[in-house]
């Protein structure tokens, strides 16, 4: 198989789930360099939760490829990855970061936020495609009085 770009054959319908999985691959690649660099925050944040620095890596290369991934035609999975590491990242908001970070007035949550909505968006439509895709060879004709009728 062959790896193909986000707008590769791209159509105008495509938009649906093109702007979710950019959304997504934008969201996670911005927080890259910090955490990538050992940025204060970063550190902080990973330090909060006892992960520095080895998880802070961890963390930083598995988004890599969740970017990566929701890039190419195979953006399934790196919705499926992106959904599973910041649904993890929402948890520790909520047992132990707190909403607010750092003074930083929501914005990590309220981004996770985000990624938590475009990555299910993303999975839902996949899988829509994907059922549409396989009935689509069955023709129902509900029109039909035959099925309407009641036995009497």
């Amino acid at each position: 198989m062959r790896i193909k770009p986000i707008f590769h054959s791209f159509q105008a319908g495509d938009l649906i789930h093109i702007i979710p999985r950019l959304i997504v691959a934008i969201i996670l690649a911005q927080t890259l360099p910090f955490k990538f660099s050992g940025a204060e925050e970063s550190v902080w944040i990973f330090e909060k939760i006892g992960w520095e620095p080895w998880g802070r890596y961890l963390i930083a290369s598995i988004e890599s490829v969740s970017t990566f991934l929701l890039l190419t035609n195979y953006y399934i999975f790196g919705a499926i990855i992106s959904l599973s590491i910041i649904s993890a990242a929402n948890f520790l908001h909520f047992t132990k970061l707190g909403f607010i970070v750092n003074n930083d007035g929501g914005l990590l949550f309220i981004m996770s936020i985000i990624v938590i909505f475009c990555s299910l968006w993303i999975i839902l439509y996949w899988n829509m495609q994907r059922v549409e895709s396989k009935t689509s060879n069955f023709d129902f004709d509900w029109s039909d009085e035959d099925y309407l009728e009641e036995d009497n």
